[in-house]
């Protein structure tokens, strides 16, 4: 795997404002040192989003979420570790450091192919007569298409390879833009097929999918397979057009590149389609980080239902109550594309207001071909509904669907313990997490550490951290909270370090200081303490030698400083 070295992470946070990062994407108002805004990942009234130039830190007191500049463009933008730096760093006119793998370049060679093969694609589209008027009537104007980068691969075998050199060629097999018999001849994947690239979150080629022109030509949808630039069940079609050009507050998730075509030539330009799998548990995470309403529009024949249905059981375990999830079936036998064409964009509008809320689609789901007017029935529905009630999240929603379960069925879910045991903190496990917290805080508390204080001594689980971030605020004086503990990404304890950095806001540094230095004080009266126990179940046992005796009167009169 591709690392940046910590040191070029260290400086590019040092040369960025994390201000400048969030304020364009979230509004923003002075609250003290500090700034604030509502919040992006979560639907809330009152500002609880909070931004510290100090600490070049983001948090939220409502949803936890929190972290540095890259982070933040991680959370908001749908991008990965190595994506978010780059992006940064083309902002503070840095080049990234690459090392320990050739993966990012043969990365980049992959988006040159699969840039190149979209716009020999879409020329080719402009000099085919045939393909224009099939376009003309399935209602796709010029503008549209040019939107999407559609395209036409021709009906050659060797087509698009003839457009790449023969050093290419290993690239396009990677890319999935060609295939081979079991002979082992090469050719195109696709071939005669209006052609529909595939863009990730920051509008990258990175797959393609080719719908057949004539009627008998099989299969209708050929997508392209699994490569190191394309996982279906991660991505999304026109994900990067939707958040774009729409200003809705809801997405509609539909089954075809023609639907969303079709639905955006029609102005309704906030919809996006799976790639030709079911609805992804990634896929619903990615939607709910910008949208925070998705209606899921499905055919309204057996086999949508279906689709639905498996919509559904993916989406119940991330099903929170600020979010929403509405199930949309259009008329048997129409799909988005056909009915848009139809009965226009503000039938269609209208039709996704008479979407069906999540509960009434589960309720109805495990109500399906049960007499509820009957006490076998009822037990029925009830036994039906734990399953899916358990897949819930805690909160407000899994109450109130266990409510209506309750009311239908004439049953009560057991109630949970009143009480749950509370486990108590080991102390030196507290003390741990409150140096941590103090140093993440303010990193130059580490010249607080008394020379003389062995933490090791004290067998404490968690020291060697404490131990990682002194040496990194040795070698790094002034280094801030976001830089430290960007050191730390890779680090199964790594979600926990933001949360802890946020302890210890209500003092400043004068008493965030004291804090720390009281808690030096107490572990050094605590070492002083154990060492003289030890000794003197020493002497109890065995005697003590000249020297340890000597040792013991010098720790009983000498003070801790």
């Amino acid at each position: 795997m591709a690392s940046i070295p910590n040191d070029f992470i260290d400086d590019l946070i040092s040369r960025i404002d994390i201000y400048d990062v969030i304020s364009p994407r979230v509004s923003l108002k002075k609250a003290g040192k500090d700034y604030a805004g509502l919040c992006p990942f979560h639907s809330e009234n009152s500002p609880s989003f909070t931004v510290s130039q100090q600490k070049q830190f983001f948090h939220c007191f409502g949803c936890g979420k929190s972290g540095s500049a890259i982070g933040f463009l991680m959370d908001y933008e749908g991008l990965d570790f190595v994506d978010a730096v780059k992006d940064l760093a083309q902002t503070a006119g840095m080049e990234v450091p690459l090392s320990q793998s050739n993966k990012p370049q043969v990365s980049r060679n992959l988006y040159a192919i699969t840039e190149k093969a979209a716009r020999i694609f879409s020329h080719q589209l402009k000099s085919n007569n045939q393909v224009i008027e099939y376009l003309k009537q399935r209602g796709i104007t010029g503008q549209t298409a040019k939107t999407f980068q559609i395209g036409y691969a021709l009906d050659d075998w060797n087509g698009l390879m003839n457009r790449y050199e023969f050093g290419e060629h290993d690239l396009l097999a990677q890319s999935g833009l060609t295939t081979h018999n079991d002979a082992g001849k090469v050719y195109d994947k696709f071939r005669h097929r209006l052609m529909f690239p595939i863009h990730d979150r920051r509008g990258r080629v990175i797959a393609f999918g080719g719908r057949a022109i004539d009627a008998d030509q099989k299969p209708k949808y050929l997508n392209s397979p699994e490569t190191p630039l394309f996982h279906k069940g991660n991505e999304l079609y026109a994900f990067h057009l939707a958040r774009k050009h729409s200003d809705d507050n809801h997405i509609l998730v539909v089954e075809g590149y023609m639907d969303v075509v079709a639905l955006f030539d029609k102005g309704i330009k906030n919809a996006v389609a799976t790639l030709g799998t079911a609805t992804s548990d990634q896929h619903i995470n990615n939607l709910f980080k910008v949208w925070d309403k998705i209606i899921f529009c499905f055919d309204g024949d057996r086999a949508g239902r279906q689709a639905a249905e498996k919509a559904l059981n993916t989406a119940l375990p991330l099903y929170l109550d600020h979010k929403t999830i509405n199930f949309l079936f259009l008329p048997e036998g129409q799909d988005p594309d056909s009915y848009v064409l139809e009965h226009g964009p503000d039938a269609f509008r209208a039709l996704c207001q008479q979407a069906k809320p999540l509960s009434e689609f589960l309720i109805e789901i495990i109500s399906t071909d049960i007499a509820t007017d009957t006490i076998d029935g009822q037990a029925q529905l009830f036994h039906n509904a734990q399953a899916h009630i358990n897949q819930l999240p805690k909160g407000a929603f899994r109450q109130m669907i266990m409510k209506r379960i309750e009311n239908i069925t004439q049953h009560q879910f057991k109630a949970a313990p009143t009480q749950v045991p509370v486990k108590k903190e080991n102390r030196s496990h507290s003390a741990v997490k409150k140096i941590i917290s103090l140093l993440v805080n303010l990193p130059k508390l580490h010249q607080e550490i008394p020379e003389d204080l062995d933490l090791h001594a004290f067998e404490f689980k968690g020291v060697e951290i404490i131990d990682r971030i002194v040496e990194i605020c040795q070698s790094q004086p002034h280094i801030r909270t976001a830089a430290l503990i960007e050191h730390f990404r890779n680090a199964s304890f790594f979600q926990h370090l933001a949360p802890l950095s946020q302890h210890y806001d209500h003092l400043d540094d004068e008493q965030k200081t004291l804090e720390f230095k009281d808690i030096m004080t107490h572990l050094q009266h605590k070492a002083k303490q154990n060492a003289i126990d030890a000794l003197r179940e020493k002497q109890m046992q065995f005697g003590l030698t000249t020297e340890e005796k000597q040792q013991l009167v010098k720790l009983l009169t000498s003070k801790v400083n």
